[in-house]
C-alpha cells in the first residue's frame, strides 16, 4: 500500500459545516442578574453545630433542593418568625 498524496485534494467544507447542527454558532443572551434590594440592612449570623448535625442539615436541606441558609430560614418562618421570600435568594455567586 502507499501513502495518499493529500496535499493535492482541494476542498472547501465549510459551507458542509455550516449545516451540521454542531457547528452553527449559538447566540444567546446572557440570563438577566436579579438584584434583591434588602429593605433592611443584611448582619451575617454564625452557627456552630456538631459535624453530624450539620451533615444532617446538609442532606436534609439538599434533599428539599435547598441550601442550607434557605432551609434554616424555612424552618425560621414555620416557627412564626417573619421571613420574607426576598430573604430566601440565593446569595451565592453564579459558578462558571
Amino acid at each position: 500500500m502507499s501513502k495518499k498524496d493529500l496535499a493535492s485534494v482541494t476542498a472547501d467544507l465549510s459551507a458542509l459545516a455550516q449545516m451540521m447542527p454542531t457547528q452553527r454558532a449559538v447566540v444567546s443572551e446572557p440570563p438577566a442578574l436579579k438584584v434583591v434590594e434588602p429593605s433592611e440592612e443584611v448582619i451575617q449570623f454564625s452557627l456552630s453545630l456538631r459535624m453530624g448535625l450539620r451533615k444532617q442539615l446538609a442532606r436534609l436541606a439538599d434533599d428539599a433542593d435547598m441550601t442550607m441558609r434557605a432551609f434554616v430560614l424555612d424552618a425560621l418562618r414555620a416557627k412564626g418568625l417573619d421571613v420574607r421570600p426576598d430573604d430566601l435568594v440565593d446569595l451565592r455567586k453564579d459558578r462558571r
